[in-house]
């Protein structure tokens, strides 16, 4: 009987720890307890490295906790990704992330991962995507850019922001569904594709309409002529590929996410998400971000795993060459 009363004593006490949220010796530390590291898979400037460090001051101020922001570029993302893979599955070392480009890298190259490799946290910025010329550009429209391509398939040639990333297989696609011959010409981002345009090195662009385009696109230097969205957006001038009549070009969007290793604790995933979550929501940060990129409702954990799934099934039919 003694022994029992013991026993219950010691049950007890343990059901008062858990109820006033005691921390047993046996339980973790509440994360983060120290600094974390945020890799950002591209060079600073551009739109990964803006959403990474507006995330990251937010994050230092509700998580408690240093964010060090580290870009590190190489091999369209996976440079970062494997360095990512590479360390404790714990939530101190997580990563950026571009779909659908992360996709296609390991879709089209033996890079040693897939998405099962990632623990997804949530999204935090989407960018759209255009085809533009040059002002001086003798092609006014899609229709006549697409004819001349048709005439002559080694007329035009087209610059991405990246050898294997969403505007390269969109690009790819076109030719593919509708028997455009384009030629994908490959920079390392958005402003080597810019530069190529203006000094007469490509004929046209598939880019980002990110922070660092749309000064180009709004002082007249470039001109839209294709917008890879369902709907018109509201604050750029240009049709869509949609009502030009191909339908299926409306998945060069950039979803712009954060992921960690797979195998981080589901608590550390959701501690992350709900950071992203608050951030999404809060005015300054959305402002930064600027506020024509910021999903109207936050997508979390579950919805960027469906993305890295749809995107996967879109384009894994789609060549690298």
């Amino acid at each position: 009987m003694r022994r029992l009363h013991l026993l219950a004593a010691t049950f007890a006490a343990a059901l008062l720890l858990a109820a006033c949220g005691g921390q047993g010796p046996e339980e973790p530390e509440a994360y983060p307890s120290d600094q974390i590291r945020l890799i950002v898979p591209y060079v600073a400037g551009g739109p990964t490295d803006i959403a990474a460090r507006s995330l990251g001051r937010f994050m230092e101020g509700s998580m408690g906790q240093t964010v060090v922001v580290e870009n590190m570029p190489g091999a369209s993302g996976s440079t970062a990704y494997q360095e990512l893979l590479s360390a404790d599955a714990d939530g101190y070392t997580i990563s950026m992330t571009a779909l659908p480009t992360a996709v296609l890298n390991y879709l089209t190259n033996d890079v040693g991962y897939t998405r099962e490799d990632f623990a997804p946290v949530g999204v935090i910025t989407q960018v759209p995507s255009a085809i533009v010329v040059p002002a001086a550009s003798p092609y006014a429209d899609l229709e006549s850019l697409f004819a001349a391509a048709r005439t002559d398939p080694t007329l035009v040639s087209v610059g991405t922001p990246g050898a294997t990333n969403t505007h390269a297989a969109e690009t790819r696609r076109i030719t593919q569904l509708y028997g455009v011959p384009l030629t994908v010409v490959p920079f390392n981002g958005n402003q080597e594709v810019l530069g190529a345009l203006l000094g007469g090195n490509v004929v046209a662009g598939f880019v980002n309409v990110s922070q660092d385009m749309l000064p180009a696109i709004e002082s007249g230097q470039l001109r839209v002529l294709a917008v890879g969205t369902q709907a018109r957006l509201p604050y750029l001038d240009g049709p869509t590929f949609v009502e030009q009549g191909y339908p299926e070009i409306t998945q060069s969007t950039t979803t712009f996410g954060l992921i960690a290793p797979a195998g981080t604790p589901q608590p550390v995933i959701s501690r992350l998400e709900e950071a992203m979550r608050a951030a999404s929501a809060d005015p300054e940060t959305r402002r930064v971000l600027d506020e024509r990129y910021v999903p109207e409702q936050f997508l979390g954990s579950a919805d960027l795993a469906a993305l890295f799934a749809e995107t996967e099934e879109t384009f894994k039919g789609v060549a690298s060459g």
